[in-house]
């Protein structure tokens, strides 16, 4: 490898930020990249400090808005505010994700986003219910609408580690379309130490200390949500 380098805390710094323009795929241990997801949220938590407007796609039935709580409080910005530029759109069908992410990029043009996570993107994609030949064609125009969005605005995948022959042939369909690829994967089964290797031929070696709880409890409607942006029309 080009290089190593070694982080001995929970932050990320500025330099691991994924805020540039391209397609982001970030894949790693946990149903579908749960826990992985941290660097797309440590980069969201950063853009909203900086009072920019993030939209957030759930492709996994799991977004949680307590997870940006700590984030936000070490940039120092209020929760509320700082939640108020998150944009979320959750799809509980592939049909739905497909729709979300279609009319994603004019709901940018409204929001002047600087990053769209999709998070979950193929785990839909495994539906029995979904032909293959289906399945690929939608999953080609999703990428390809990402691509068109990822000239003006920074776009995160997060997927998991290959759990089928179909996931692993989805992923190859996913590769094809993203500028670069983070796979994470836990040095022991301890979970304390993760490495994440880029396309680079580089590694990042990341000690992972225990978070603790937060109390907080905060329900989703409570925030901005794509259906607001819905609301609007583009001229």
């Amino acid at each position: 490898m080009k290089g190593i380098e070694t982080i001995k805390e929970n932050s990320i710094s500025d330099n691991h930020l994924i805020i540039n323009r391209g397609i982001t795929w970030i894949e790693g241990p946990g149903y579908f990249g749960k826990e992985i997801r941290f660097l797309a949220q440590e980069s969201t938590a950063f853009l909203l400090s900086e009072n920019k407007a993030v939209h957030w796609i759930d492709g996994a039935h799991r977004f949680n808005p307590s997870t940006f709580f700590e984030p936000l409080r070490s940039r120092d910005c209020g929760l509320e505010e700082g939640l108020r530029r998150l944009y979320i759109g959750r799809g509980f069908t592939l049909h739905q994700l497909h729709a979300l992410i279609l009319r994603v990029h004019q709901e940018t043009m409204l929001t002047g986003a600087s990053l769209v996570v999709v998070d979950g993107l193929l785990a839909m994609f495994l539906d029995e219910q979904i032909r293959l030949y289906e399945g690929r064609a939608i999953l080609r125009n999703c990428l390809q609408s990402l691509r068109k969005l990822s000239e003006h605005c920074a776009v995160i995948v997060i997927d998991g580690h290959a759990i089928s022959i179909l996931h692993q042939r989805l992923k190859s369909v996913l590769e094809i379309h993203a500028d670069k690829h983070l796979c994470g994967y836990w040095q022991t089964k301890r979970k304390k130490i993760l490495i994440l290797k880029s396309t680079a031929d580089s590694a990042t070696i990341l000690h992972l200390l225990p978070k603790q709880k937060d109390e907080a409890q905060s329900r989703l409607e409570s925030f901005t949500s794509t259906d607001q942006v819905g609301q609007h029309r583009l001229l």
